[in-house]
């Protein structure tokens, strides 16, 4: 393990994209922070924050198309840079407005709306450049890393949002996550040295520019229809999701029914399932199972009996150890089946692909939060713990006795584009 990270070390370009995504990831989590403070400032009203944070995430899951499609067209350092500048100048926007007669609401939704749309060129173009940076015996590596690094983002983000919030101000803190996506674009125009991404094919001559557009915008999405892995990889994410969104929605009542220990309690189990997530990421990450899809099969079943036993046994104690263990299990299988993908898919179409699937399979989360909000009404929160096991089961055990989830290897080579 301890050699596969001093080579990934020694990458000085992918260490020097993950100090910028951590850079940029912490920015992202200042800006969510300091939009809903100010948006709270603004109105002192809670439904404004949450319409504000709905804004932000609805547009990426349609943007993440045409994010892929101009990945795979031009230099992906180059689109990423592009990204980084407009999101720092959006940002700029709402206190360099906040100065003048005021900044209108709708102008400020339209702000957030932006940046969300325009947020997953980053997600998806750090995914993509890993395939252009590693080697792939180095794919679980990089991708653990980079799990790695969305932990740090995602606890000390926060942290620091909340005391520059309380020292300056929202708006203030909104100049500092501006400066954070000026810092990544500089980083990424010293990576623009590299090999340009592979250019997408032209498509045939004498085809009209409109449909050749088309034609090329949507054939990752053709490309995953096409091949029976990637549609099974998509499943997964999607049904794993669904039983994510089902668990968020079913805990806080759960913690306050069954479980007896309120907010106090809940926030125990997040962290402890983060810490989970974190050390699974960094010890066993690195690992090349031989065959990772059934690996990920059996941690789908795995964690399929830890929601039964939570719901089951509302011991606070047992439940600790079993949020530790879901958060191993989640992000572990995460980080493998991230690694089978970036195999799967052709360079030229990584973008576009990468986009596509990661779009649609964190749809399964609302769709399980939706689904949840009605059972716990009927049956009770513990009894929809139980449940969340069920997407996990369908998919785990299917995957194990049938499809190609379970005949993939480490060293699956590449398809063929038809």
């Amino acid at each position: 393990m301890l050699g596969r990270y001093r080579v990934i070390a020694r990458n000085r370009n992918y260490m020097r994209l993950w100090f910028g995504l951590l850079i940029s990831n912490l920015g992202d989590r200042l800006a969510e922070f300091g939009l809903a403070w100010y948006v709270l400032s603004r109105t002192n009203n809670p439904l404004d924050v949450g319409l504000s944070l709905l804004v932000y995430q609805l547009p990426g899951l349609f943007s993440g198309i045409l994010a892929g499609f101009f990945l795979d067209r031009f230099r992906r350092e180059t689109v990423m840079i592009i990204d980084s500048l407009v999101r720092g100048g959006l940002v700029a926007l709402v206190p360099l407005m906040s100065m003048g007669p005021g900044l209108p609401l709708p102008v400020l939704y339209l702000i957030i709306a932006l940046l969300g749309a325009f947020s997953v060129v980053t997600t998806v173009g750090s995914r993509t450049l890993i395939t252009e940076y590693v080697d792939e015996t180095d794919y679980n590596t990089a991708n653990s890393l980079e799990t790695l690094q969305g932990q740090i983002s995602g606890v000390i983000g926060p942290v620091l949002a909340g005391v520059l919030v309380g020292l300056i101000g929202p708006v203030s803190l909104l100049w500092i996550d501006s400066l954070t996506f000026l810092i990544f674009a500089i980083i990424l125009l010293g990576l623009r040295r590299q090999p340009g991404a592979l250019q997408v094919p032209s498509g045939g001559t004498g085809a009209p520019a409109v449909s050749t557009f088309w034609k090329h915008l949507f054939e990752g999405v053709s490309y995953t229809f096409r091949s029976p892995l990637l549609l099974s990889l998509l499943s997964v994410s999607f049904l794993w999701n669904m039983s994510v969104g089902i668990y968020n929605l079913a805990l806080p009542f759960f913690c306050l029914g069954p479980l007896g220990v309120g907010p106090a309690g809940m926030g125990l189990l997040l962290a402890v399932n983060s810490i989970g997530s974190f050390l699974s990421a960094l010890i066993f990450g690195p690992l090349q199972p031989r065959y990772p899809g059934r690996v990920v099969c059996l941690l789908l079943l795995i964690q399929a009996v830890c929601y039964i036993l939570i719901g089951a046994l509302p011991f606070f104690p047992l439940t600790i150890l079993l949020s530790f263990c879901l958060g191993a299990f989640d992000d572990l299988g995460a980080i493998y089946l991230a690694s089978v993908r970036q195999r799967a898919v052709p360079k030229p179409l990584m973008g576009r692909v990468l986009a596509f699937t990661g779009t649609v399979g964190p749809g399964g989360m609302p769709l399980g939060s939706g689904l949840a909000g009605l059972l716990v009404v009927g049956f009770g929160s513990a009894w929809v713990v139980i449940f969340t096991a069920v997407p996990l089961v369908v998919t785990g055990g299917l995957g194990l006795i049938a499809g190609p989830l379970r005949r993939v290897e480490a060293k699956t080579k590449v398809e063929q584009v038809v």
